[in-house]
Formats: C-alpha cells, structure tokens, sequence
C-alpha cells in the first residue's frame, strides 16, 4: 500500500468535532443501528429455531445478543453522548457470540454446526465495519484481537492435534473455518486503509481551511489598518467642515468605511464557522445577563431609529437561566446577527427579543426575537440563510451587510445542536426563534 502521512487517521478523526461525538458514528444513527441488530438477531434465532438449525450456543446466546442490542438502542435514545461506551459493549458482545459460535460448531460436528458457521461467517466482518465506523481510535486493534482469538480456537481445535495449520482433509467445519481465517485479514487491512484515506483527506481539507484562514487574516489586517487612518482622518475633517453638502460627504465616507468593516468581519466569520477543526468552548454562562449585555450593545441604534427594544425575560425564567452550560461567545454571536437583522428591516414599531427555559432547563433553550418589520415573503423564507443572499425592498435599500449574517446564525445553531425556524408576515414582522440544548447546574 502506498505510504501514509504522519498524521495517522485516528488522530486526524480525534481534532475534528462532529456534534453528537468526538469521533465516529452519531448517537441516534448508532440507536437505530442497534434496533435493526436487535430484530434481525431474534428473527433469526426465531426462524432457525423452528427448522432446528441451532447449535447448543445459539439457542441461548442468540436471544441475549438481541437483547444486548435493544438495551444499547434505549440507551442511546436516552443518553446519546454514551456512543463510545455503548459501541464498546456491542462490538465485545457481538464478538463472544461469534466466537462461541465457531466453537460450538466444532463441539457439535453436524450439519448444525457447518451452517452456524458458515451462516456466521458472513456476518463477521460486519464487526470490523461496526468498529471502523463507530469507534475508529483503537478499532484496528479490536478487529486484530478478534481475529487472533479466531486463530487460537482454530489452533486449539485442529492446529495443535494435526501438528499442521492446515485443515483434515475430510472436515468441512475445519475447511469453512480455515477460509474464514484467509479471507477476514482483507476486510481488516481494507477498513483500515479507507479509514486512514479519509484522515489523509480530512487533514487536506484542514490544511487548506487553515491557508485560507490565514489569508483572509492578513488581508483583514492589511485592509484594516488603513481603514482606521481613514476613519481617524474622516473624525478630524468632521471637526472642519462647515457647510452641509460637506457634513453629508463625510457622513457618506464614514459609512462606507463602516460597511467595509462590517463585510470584512462577515466573511471572516463565515469562512471561520467552514473549518473542520472549529469546536466550541463550553463554559458556565448566566444567560440573563449576555441577553441583556447585548440588547444594550444594540440600544443606542433602536433609539436613533426611533425603535423600542425590549429584552423580556420572565422572573421564573430568570432564575433557571442564571447558570447554564453552553458556549457564551457562540450565544452572544448569534443573538447579535439576530437583533441586527430585526433592526435593519423594522422601520418603526419594536424588536422584543424573548428568552425561556423548557420545563426541563437542562434539556433546551429558546430565544426569540421578535420584530415589527417589513417581513418576509413566503417563497423568500429559505434562501435568507443561504449566504451572500439580500432580499431586495426599496424601503430599505441603504441597509448594511453582505448577506452573511443569518448564513452564520444558521451555521451556528447546526454547530450547537440547535433548531432554528423563523415565522414572517409581509409588512406586519418577523419572528426568529432558536432553540439550543443546554445543559443546566442546579
């Protein structure tokens, strides 16, 4: 095989962040992975049991393997950040069945044992799938030591006593066995080369976010730093000029360079959130305080606009929120891009922005923020996440932005696990409501 780079692919796997787990197959994918296991291995301990196909092994086993893949399933559905654990004990389980599986066939040479055998045999290499896919830091060990284990009973059955590795010549159990044991190594050195091919590729992919990351900073850099000579010498012109058309330039020059700024940090956030590697960084928040820290960020724009914003948050809410886990500078960014967003479409009335805990405060949050505006077209209600997307109304023509901000709301509340819809009336308002899962301190 072709060599490899350094950075293996358990390691590349381990960086990246997929939300439901650190690495491998998600939590309610796995569930449901362990239903079918379920059902499939009680209907056929059900068939087979009816023809009297089962080994000794089988008629109890069976059943129990079932049943280890329906508790799995509940687990998952009820604790899905146990993937790792859960995915451990099915591949040990499922392991022991096949190995008792190839050992009761020897213990009970009929043609019982031949067919549980080889109606197994097929279904073994389902087990390195499973751990490639649901566990791949250490699945290439588990698949070797299910296979040594494979090759020791083969040992101790027929190796030992024909002092030879080869099969008797007149055993169709030992000869089924001993093409098991030839064919099995392809799938594990398969599985492993394809798993180290997507960490190859996967760290490409990084390398290359990371050199555009790179050039958008530098950029950034380049184009900010005389945009902030531009803005300090259009502070000293403002202190000159006399007559109006001039006070009109200036004011048209400071909000250029203030729309420049405000491209530039949208798409550097949006190129930011495409990364890989982005992870977020989970703390103790009190939610009612950055709620109300960035509603008064915002003051000063309603109230030269002649809007009223107004931050409700219910008393009983209030003691709920006051200490939760989630990440506060991801929370705070998609509030901002939310309440920038109602401020630039409402032309009078008020943004309410709304914050309540579920029942169970550890299960989610919701923030809404509710403008008076002109609203959204149906047809329109989809393509404002898109990015680089502005709808077009003359009434607000002059509004700041390059179409990015509700892209990285989007991208944000996917990165947090979150649900976001949005309810929109032409010219009577919009509602915007995210809905997070937290996990609450008592």
């Amino acid at each position: 095989m072709p060599d490899l780079p350094r950075v293996t692919a358990a390691q590349t796997l381990s960086r990246s962040a997929p939300s439901s787990t650190s690495d491998g197959i998600s939590g309610p994918l796995l569930a449901w992975a362990s239903l079918m296991g379920s059902i499939s291995a009680l209907l056929a301990w059900y068939v087979d049991g009816s023809s009297g196909l089962l080994t000794t092994w089988e008629h109890y086993a069976a059943p129990a393997i079932g049943g280890v893949f329906g508790l799995a399933s509940l687990v998952l559905w009820r604790h899905p950040h146990r993937t790792q654990d859960v995915a451990r004990l099915c591949l040990l389980a499922s392991g022991i069945y096949f190995l008792g599986c190839a050992h009761f066939s020897v213990i009970e040479p009929t043609d019982k044992g031949l067919y549980s055998l080889a109606s197994n045999a097929q279904f073994m290499p389902l087990l390195y799938l499973s751990a490639f896919i649901a566990i791949p830091r250490g699945a290439a060990t588990i698949s070797w030591l299910q296979y040594a284990c494979l090759w020791g009973l083969y040992l101790f059955h027929y190796g030992i006593e024909a002092r030879s590795l080869l099969p008797p010549a007149d055993n169709p159990i030992a000869h089924t066995w001993f093409v098991l044991l030839l064919t099995h190594p392809c799938y594990i050195l398969a599985l492993h080369y394809i798993t180290s091919l997507r960490g190859r590729l996967q760290y490409a992919e990084r390398d290359s976010q990371d050199s555009k990351e790179r050039f958008l900073a530098m950029l950034s850099h380049e184009i900010r730093s005389p945009l902030q000579t531009m803005l300090g010498s259009i502070d000293l012109l403002a202190l000159r000029v006399q007559t109006p058309p001039e006070h009109r330039a200036i004011e048209r020059l400071r909000h250029a360079a203030a729309q420049l700024d405000t491209h530039l940090r949208d798409v550097t956030e949006f190129t930011r959130l495409e990364n890989p590697s982005w992870a977020l960084q989970t703390g103790e928040v009190d939610m009612v305080t950055l709620v109300r820290e960035v509603c008064d960020t915002h003051e000063p724009l309603a109230h030269a606009k002649g809007l009223l914003l107004h931050c409700d948050i219910a008393p009983d809410e209030a003691q709920r929120l006051r200490s939760v886990t989630t990440d506060a500078r991801r929370i705070r960014q998609i509030l901002d891009n939310l309440i920038t967003n109602a401020l630039k479409y409402t032309l009078q009335g008020s943004v309410t922005v709304h914050v309540k805990a579920h029942q169970d405060p550890a299960s989610a949050l919701t923030l809404e923020v509710i403008d008076t505006g002109i609203g959204i077209p149906a047809s329109d209600l989809q393509r404002i996440f898109d990015p680089y997307i502005r709808l077009e109304d003359k009434r607000t023509s002059g509004a700041e932005g390059a179409g990015l901000g509700l892209a990285v709301v989007r991208r944000l509340v996917d990165k947090l696990g979150g649900h976001l819809h949005v309810d929109s009336q032409v010219n009577e308002g919009s509602c915007f409501a995210v809905t997070l899962p937290l996990q609450a301190r008592q």
